[in-house]
């Protein structure tokens, strides 16, 4: 099992199949108290610190980011139960935490008091226990806040196959770093641990997925937009983003966030040690005993069952075997050979260079050798296979795909 329970890990999923605010508002609270009501995880006296999936500035629609509707609503809940000290925000790679909460249209008047925190300020937090780093450098907010509600987004992943609960607290990364991270773990296994090993050092109390628009295919920043219809709650981020593997069919033990994060003691990714809870669609709402609302009622089915009722077999996500990652380990040159390498669309590129500023490795793997007016080119000897360059990209003019050796 995981550090978190000696039980199974509990995964609640609510059916919901729109951003009209009053109905997402009515599944995170139905959610959240399937797993026991909020106070199961944070207090009102703390401070508390949401994390949304802040990938950069970009329009709700495209669905690159946690959507404002499911931040409102969680913001709605803290306040509702008497939570006063609220911060939310991420670290972006490219831009910055105001500009992505801009474009969302996330103001002050609308975040029922929630306050957006700056998260561009870094604090070295020592981490004797890490496996991976002893130290990190998180944004100043994690050590001015007792507790973190993690609002991850349902989305693929070029290095990880998809991201979820695990790989968004890298946002907690001051972002000019975050480049700089995949070259100390530079490659999907190692990447994974330092991952597994922020959990362990921040240990946030609960995990909540959007995953009513999610993003397939050339994810996380340039895929398309897809209804899933579900918003997914747990304290154990391992076991989310396992379910969430399950509903787009995709094999929990290829993805390494899941193998690394339970083989480190953050939840488990074994299908038999999951709980999923639903709501229990029958019967009048529950009152309790001082004719307050009461935990909403829920029943427990089978992943085979969730998978039938929620799943999409034709969700676009890297299902093909070949990543020598778990294999190879730390020799990264030669896994190389064996991954998804980024390909720039010349069609849609505007040569605006983010993808040169963001590249990691000393001395730049694409850079603009055949002068500004052409796109820029790769050196695929040098690249790490990090997929910034990807993720950054204004345009989606980046693909990864698998290399075709030449016959």
């Amino acid at each position: 099992m995981s550090e978190i329970s000696g039980k199974k890990s509990v995964v609640a999923v609510v059916p919901c199949d729109t951003y009209d605010e009053e109905k997402v508002y009515g599944a995170l609270r139905k959610g959240v108290e399937l797993l026991g009501g909020i106070g199961a995880f944070v207090k009102p006296e703390e401070r508390i610190l949401v994390k949304p999936n802040f990938l950069l500035a970009a329009d709700a629609d495209k669905a690159a980011t946690t959507h404002p509707a499911v931040m409102r609503g969680m913001f709605r809940l803290l306040q509702e139960e008497g939570y006063a000290h609220v911060l939310y925000g991420d670290s972006p790679g490219h831009g910055s935490c105001k500009g992505a909460a801009e474009r969302l249209g996330l103001a002050p008047e609308n975040c029922y008091g929630a306050q957006m925190a700056d998260m561009s300020h870094e604090v070295l937090t020592p981490f004797p226990d890490g496996m991976t780093a002893k130290e990190f450098h998180f944004v100043r907010e994690v050590g001015e806040t007792d507790a973190i509600i993690n609002l991850c987004k349902m989305k693929t992943h070029s290095l990880e196959r998809v991201t979820g609960a695990v790989k968004n607290l890298y946002g907690l990364i001051c972002g000019y770093r975050k480049a700089a991270g995949h070259v100390k773990f530079p490659n999907a296994t190692v990447f994974a641990r330092a991952l597994a090993d922020i959990h362990r050092c921040v240990k946030p109390r609960l995990h909540v997925m959007d995953g009513i628009m999610a993003m397939e295919g050339n994810g996380p920043g340039s895929g398309t937009p897809t209804l899933m219809k579900v918003l997914l709650f747990s304290a154990d981020p391992v076991a989310l983003d396992t379910v969430f593997c399950h509903l787009v069919h995709l094999d929990p033990k290829m993805v390494p966030t899941n193998t690394q994060g339970a083989s480190m003691g953050i939840g488990t990714c074994l299908a038999e040690e999951i709980s999923v809870l639903v709501p229990d669609e029958g019967g009048s709402a529950p009152v309790s005993d001082d004719g307050g609302s009461a935990p909403a009622p829920g029943r427990e089915i089978s992943m085979e069952e969730l998978v039938k009722r929620y799943g999409n077999p034709d969700f676009d996500v890297d299902r093909q075997g070949g990543s020598m990652h778990s294999v190879l380990g730390r020799y990264s040159q030669i896994m190389t050979s064996f991954t998804r390498r980024p390909v720039i669309d010349k069609k849609k590129c505007i040569r605006c260079g983010i993808c040169v500023s963001h590249c990691p490795v000393p001395g730049k793997a694409i850079d603009f050798r055949h002068g500004k007016d052409q796109p820029p080119v790769y050196d695929y000897k040098k690249c790490i296979r990090c997929y910034c360059c990807q993720e950054m990209c204004p345009q989606s003019a980046i693909r990864s795909r698998r290399h075709q050796k030449r016959k």
